[in-house]
């Protein structure tokens, strides 16, 4: 498990209020969250959002809801108040700790832990609400594979499927990117050369190849960790929905690939590299020549230059005539 991702759906009994939302994040890592707080009168709206719903179904049904409340003054006053009533807990009881906690509830799978963990984060809020938990532990693999299912529509668009009917393209097998969502890197970060990782749409065909390279990636229960693959080109795509990348992948020994991604998912990547390189863009910087223009210097124009040309000629004229005559003398 890499990831957990908790929805949660609560009343305040004290309070005449209604919640639903979200904590998200890597394993052992602080989570992000948000949550939707609602008078009682509003409660019935709240019954549109279900907890079973997979992670990116639940996120865009609750950002579509979120939208449509926050248009009420009580909602949007009621909602922000209660996200920064929970940021001040987490700070106070260290947001790293609460990540440990909540990671331990689900990858045990333990519901009524999480409620014991989420009910002492809010008792001052609302003492005894409540609640109903979901939580899912994914893997950034099962992340990434919801992403890519979710781009469907995108994928079906015409220029995406003439595109892949290029001849340099048609044969690739299609690879899809390993999504990082707190810690990657959108797409437009990486350059020809980087290297990310990225798991194959169809192992069956690569498998012989990929275990040959990298038999330590097939792990137990017919599991496969995620493959690092060099850039071999980029190219932007319009879209009905805007701009994908289309990438050509090497994962060496002649294994080639593609990939098409939106600049909005967060990549996998080797922190080392990307390190690496932006210290080498530093060193750069500070290689190069400043050329400083002096300050408040008057350049004169064309016709100040005419007539200190004029000047420079007359007196050069009257001292020539004056040695003459001098030399007469």
């Amino acid at each position: 498990m890499d990831l957990y991702f908790v929805k949660v759906k609560g009343r305040s009994k004290a309070t005449a209020e209604e919640f639903v939302g979200f904590l998200f994040g890597k394993a052992n890592n602080a989570p992000d969250f948000d949550f939707l707080m609602v008078p009682l009168r509003f409660s019935e709206q709240l019954d549109e959002i279900d907890l079973n719903d997979n992670i990116l179904d639940f996120k865009e049904k609750y950002n579509k809801l979120k939208n449509e409340l926050m248009k009420e003054s009580v909602v949007e006053d009621l909602t922000i108040s209660f996200n920064s009533f929970l940021n001040t807990i987490f700070n106070k009881r260290g947001k790293i700790a609460v990540g440990i906690e909540i990671t331990a509830a689900v990858k045990e799978n333990d519901m009524e832990l999480l409620k014991v963990i989420l009910t002492g984060l809010i008792e001052e809020w609302s003492p005894k609400p409540d609640l109903e938990v979901v939580a899912d532990g994914l893997t950034l693999e099962e992340y990434s594979a919801y992403n890519v299912l979710d781009m469907k529509e995108d994928f079906e668009d015409v220029i995406i499927s003439d595109l892949y009917k290029r001849s340099d393209l048609e044969k690739l097998p299609e690879f899809f990117p390993v999504i990082d969502p707190i810690g990657g890197e959108s797409i437009t970060k990486f350059d020809v050369g980087d290297v990310i990782y990225v798991v194959p749409v169809e192992i069956n065909k690569l498998e012989e190849k990929l275990r040959k390279k990298y038999p330590k990636n097939f792990v137990e229960d017919n599991k496969v960790l995620p493959f690092p693959a060099k850039i071999l080109a980029k190219e932007m795509v319009p879209t009905k929905k805007g701009y994908l990348y289309l990438c050509k992948i090497d994962l060496g020994d002649e294994i080639y690939g593609k990939f098409v991604v939106s600049p909005s998912f967060k990549l996998l990547y080797d922190e080392n590299v990307l390190r690496e390189k932006q210290k080498n863009t530093e060193k750069v910087s500070e290689h190069k020549v400043k050329i400083v223009k002096p300050a408040n210097v008057n350049v004169p124009g064309g016709s100040e230059l005419f007539w200190a040309f004029m000047t420079t000629m007359i007196f050069s004229g009257l001292l020539i005539i004056i040695l003459y005559f001098l030399k007469i003398l």
